[in-house]
């Protein structure tokens, strides 16, 4: 009996280990003729600035905030961009970029990386963005509780904690990762503003000092400190006073932008000190103008051939000059419109009598610069176009010069030499305000008649470059070249 049933024990052994051999001959192991989970993607966009090919890495979380196994892991294009595949079906995510970013500030890298994290909910979304907004609220959701039990009410109240710590509304509908530093909607502009008040004259790493410090107070409910808020509001007086070139370097990343005001950046630091808006009058400036409107360091340039241009119209407020329709934003986008004695900086009475200007009259045109004669732009289009004569309209030279965005219905360029064009439009004489978006116009120091001056122009419906005469008491733009 006793040896049956030692057989009978053998046989079952025997079995089983058979039965294991056979299922891992093949493939060395149980779980490898599993298929591989399935993939998706997540996208986005990591800015301070636009991060320039930096590394993102991307945490899936556990229902404890907590990251489980290796991070997926990508990198951003040259304007921040990102597309990393990741295991389908993940609910909570944590992002981390850190890289150099291109400052909206000053338009220039940053010396050294910076990073920037966020936590988000991709049960229903696949695209992700990371900004000052979703860094500052990322450790006040992981240390919250709530965000166990409703993730979604805990980030929201972060965002609210974030908001309120920068002295902002507290009531912006979209999540922070669903906002862009250059979108065109109101939230978008509130980032922008946030990201320009936090950047301001700060080194990187000042910067990340300075988001480190609020992102502290934020993650415990505490408010700011003293010392904090006056560093916030020594950026602001610094935005304020260079709200010119930080707007041109917000427009030459983003033409598109929905750019803060002065004012803007001043009701920030008013709610931050706890005051009215009414308060911020000290820090409010009208966008358009400022004592430094005619500096060429804030201007971009660009050498074709032998000639260095101002590759942005010129937007220096003085008396005489305005922005079409009144409306600052086209100051922003596309500079001030001057009449013909006022670019040239000489009496108001030469818009109806000849004068005898040097082929390098200065004008209003930054020092070392000066208004481009019919010569000087004679030079620029044989350069565009070689078979171009004398002052005359120029055949494809529009194309080669217009930006390649900005222009209505269709009529953008190549920018192939970076001159960077724009349709700022123009008002003649009797105030009636012609085509901004689709035809802009330039004006010439060299002289036509007692009442008209020569100047060039380009429309969206037109390749060349044209070359015309016009009352010298309307108002166009101006580029400036250096002599």
């Amino acid at each position: 009996m006793k040896s049956k049933l030692a057989k009978l024990a053998l046989t079952a052994i025997f079995g089983l280990a058979s039965a294991f051999t056979f299922s891992c001959s093949d493939s060395g192991g149980g779980n490898n003729n599993a298929p591989p989970p399935r993939k998706e993607k997540i996208s986005g966009v990591s800015q301070k600035g636009p991060f320039e090919v930096a590394t993102v890495k991307i945490h899936k979380l556990n229902a404890n905030m907590e990251p489980i196994g290796e991070p997926y892991e990508g990198i951003t294009d040259s304007i921040g961009n990102f597309d990393i595949e990741v295991e389908e079906g993940m609910q909570y995510i944590s992002l981390e970029v850190d890289g150099k970013y291109v400052s909206e500030v000053s338009g220039l890298q940053s010396t050294k990386p910076m990073t920037l994290k966020a936590v988000a909910d991709v049960s229903n979304k696949d695209k992700v963005n990371i900004n000052v907004f979703t860094h500052l609220e990322y450790d006040r959701v992981l240390n919250n509780p709530a965000s166990r039990v409703n993730f979604n009410n805990a980030k929201r109240e972060a965002q609210k904690n974030v908001l309120k710590a920068l002295g902002m509304s507290e009531n912006v509908a979209e999540s922070s990762e669903d906002l862009t530093l250059f979108g065109s909607n109101a939230s978008d502009s509130l980032l922008l503003a946030a990201s320009v008040l936090l950047q301001a004259n700060r080194s990187t790493e000042d910067v990340s000092n300075l988001l480190d410090t609020i992102g502290s107070k934020i993650k415990v409910g505490a408010a700011l400190s003293q010392s904090t808020k006056d560093s916030l509001v020594r950026g602001a007086k610094w935005v304020k006073d260079n709200i010119d070139s930080v707007m041109r370097s917000i427009r030459r990343l983003d033409a598109n932008a929905k750019v803060p005001r002065a004012e803007d950046i001043g009701n920030i630091v008013a709610g931050i000190n706890g005051s009215s808006s009414s308060g911020s009058s000290s820090i409010a400036q009208s966008s358009s103008g400022g004592a430094n409107g005619n500096d060429i360091r804030n201007y971009k340039t660009v050498t074709i051939g032998t000639q260095t241009w101002m590759a942005e119209n010129l937007n220096y407020a003085v008396e005489g000059s305005r922005c079409y329709g009144n409306k600052e934003e086209n100051c922003n986008i596309y500079g001030r419109l001057y009449d013909w004695a006022t670019a040239m900086n000489i009496d108001k009475e030469y818009n109806s009598n000849l004068t005898s200007s040097s082929s390098k009259h200065q004008g209003i045109c930054p020092s070392g610069w000066h208004i481009p004669s019919n010569a000087d732009w004679n030079i620029l289009m044989k350069f565009v176009n070689s078979d171009c004569f004398d002052n005359e309209n120029c055949e494809n030279a529009g194309t080669e010069l217009k930006a390649k965005s900005g222009w209505d219905d269709g009529g953008n360029g190549t920018d192939s030499l970076g001159f960077s064009a724009l349709p700022g439009g123009r008002v003649y004489s009797n105030g009636t305000l012609f085509n901004v978006g689709r035809s802009g116009s330039w004006w010439s120091a060299s002289e036509y008649n007692n009442s008209d001056s020569y100047d060039r122009y380009m429309d969206n419906n037109y390749n060349g470059v044209g070359y015309s005469h016009d009352g010298k008491s309307g108002l166009f733009s101006v580029r400036c070249v250096k002599d």
